[in-house]
Formats: structure tokens, sequence, C-alpha cells
């Protein structure tokens, strides 16, 4: 038999058995996939993902209640964008329902360690300016368990808005990069944009006392 008719056994090699660390370190990989999914899948949990419900999630603003004569838009000088949303409870919740005063409009989750750093200074902005300044924490996509178990930790007692399809965060540009805050004045116009966490020396510079 000449070398020309002898079966090539190449492609067998290819197939040696690399030993129980390769099998083993497969394995470890393939489990660590599926608990990260399963982890992402648990925060999110009944917010991720969902459809918003009719007349909830971003809305259109009345014209009778936009003084800048152009399209809302999360820039300085123009109308905030309109959005109704629920809170952790259920019970709704619009940017409109606070026209007349200011609005510190704050995006957030509760896996954001910036956003767990200034919630603090957040709430004792809200008790010492309260009636004339509403903070409004618009949570990003995560159930209402978890944001609900947040605002307990942090004694939260202004509203949170769940944005549970994260259209209102999307017309507020907000994809990356948490926190991010709006100062929203009595009319309805955005005035200043913090992106990063607010210190309380920030708040006093956003907003001084009156």
């Amino acid at each position: 038999m000449t070398d020309e008719t002898l079966p090539d056994e190449r492609p067998q090699r290819r197939r040696e058995y690399a030993g129980p660390a390769a099998t083993f370190g497969a394995a470890a990989l393939a489990v660590a996939v599926v608990a990260l999914v399963v982890w992402f899948l648990e925060l999110r949990g009944d917010g991720g993902g969902q459809a918003a419900e009719p007349g909830f999630g971003a809305i259109a603003l009345p014209e009778a209640l936009n003084p800048t004569g152009e399209a809302p838009a999360a820039t300085t000088g123009r109308a905030a964008p309109a959005f109704r949303l629920r809170t952790p409870d259920g019970a709704p919740v619009a940017l409109t329902d606070f026209r007349g005063r200011h609005v510190l409009l704050n995006f957030w989750a509760s896996w954001c360690g910036p956003c767990r750093g200034e919630t603090p200074a957040l709430q004792a902005f809200f008790e010492e300016r309260a009636p004339g300044l509403m903070v409004v924490g618009v949570n990003q996509q995560e159930s209402r368990a978890a944001a609900a178990a947040f605002a307990d930790e942090f004694g939260v007692t202004y509203p949170i808005a769940l944005d549970a399809d994260g259209r209102v965060s999307t017309a507020y540009r907000v994809n990356t990069g948490l926190p991010v805050s709006f100062l929203i004045d009595p009319q309805g116009v955005v005035r200043l944009i913090h992106r990063g966490a607010l210190t309380r020396a920030d708040l006093d510079a956003l907003l001084p006392p009156p």
C-alpha cells in the first residue's frame, strides 16, 4: 500500500482528550453565564422590558403647558418632556402634577453605587425645601419590589416613578451613566442638568435657599 492510499489520521488528532481541567473549565463557564442571566432577569423583575400601559410612559405635553413654543426636549431652555408613570405601590405620577414648583428629576437604579451615595442628600434636600421643591426619582427598568426596597432602605419620601420600558429615560437621553438629574422650573422648563452623583453643595448650587 502506498502513502497515497493510507488513511489520513490527522483529523482524529484534533479530537484528542484535553484532560479534566479543560472540561471542568468549560462547564464552569457555562454555569456562570446561566447564573448571570438569571440574576439579571431577577433584578429587572416585573419592570424590565415591560411595555408601557396606555396613557403611561412618555406622553405628549399639551401646548397650553409649553411656555417655550418649541418641542419639549431634555435640553436647557426647553420644556421638559412630559410623562406619566406608576409608583411602586401602583399610584400614577405625572411630571405636570408638580407645575408651580421646582422639580428635581433624578434618574437612578438600585444597583448604581453613586445613586445610593447621593440619596440621603436628596432626601434631606427634599425635606428642607418642600413644598416649593419636589424631588421625583425615576427608576430605570427595575422591579417594583427592588424600587420599594431601595426607598425603604434610605427612608425616601419623595415620589418614585417606575420607567418600566425605558422610554422616559430615552426621552431624557439617559442611556448610560447614572445618576442624571434635571432641575425643572415652576413653568416646566429645564434649567440645569447634572450628570453624576449630587452632593449637598451641588444641590445648594442648583437651587439656592429662598
